[in-house]
């Protein structure tokens, strides 16, 4: 049997830190511990979130879907990598990210695989930063 490793990142940060900004993924959350102080500061916290969404009015959500909407074709639905037909180089990840990329393309119901989302988030990379990456190569 398989051993079962218990993230320290609570899911719904991590989906949320998607929506927020691309960059605030050190910034997450953890999970609170077992505990009964953890229910106050998780009601704070829930009022500041509500607060933060009462401020930024009606147009978040439709911003928030369209980010979302980008995000998943970019990297999730693109099917490009899907199934490579060339043997490609393996290589070794943290296996914390990988447990992360599998919790976020497991929403998608086996339509991306960890290499293909891998490969879409590494070819999005190389097109972003061509001006800088190309004259190296």
């Amino acid at each position: 049997m398989a051993k079962k490793y218990e993230s320290e990142i609570d899911p719904d940060e991590f989906i949320r830190s998607f929506r927020e900004e691309p960059s605030s993924l050190s910034s997450l959350n953890r999970k609170p511990k077992e505990s009964p102080q953890s229910d106050a500061t998780g009601s704070s916290e829930q009022k500041t979130a509500t607060v933060l969404s009462v401020k930024s009015g009606s147009e978040q959500p439709s911003s928030d879907e369209e980010r979302e909407r980008l995000f998943r074709e970019r990297f999730i639905t693109r099917t490009t990598y899907l199934r490579p037909q060339v043997k490609f180089l393996m290589v070794e990840i943290d296996p914390v990210i990988i447990g992360k990329i599998k919790r976020l393309i497991a929403f998608e119901n086996g339509s991306c695989s960890l290499k293909s989302y891998i490969n879409n988030v590494l070819a999005a990379h190389f097109e972003e930063y061509a001006d800088v990456i190309n004259p190296k190569l």
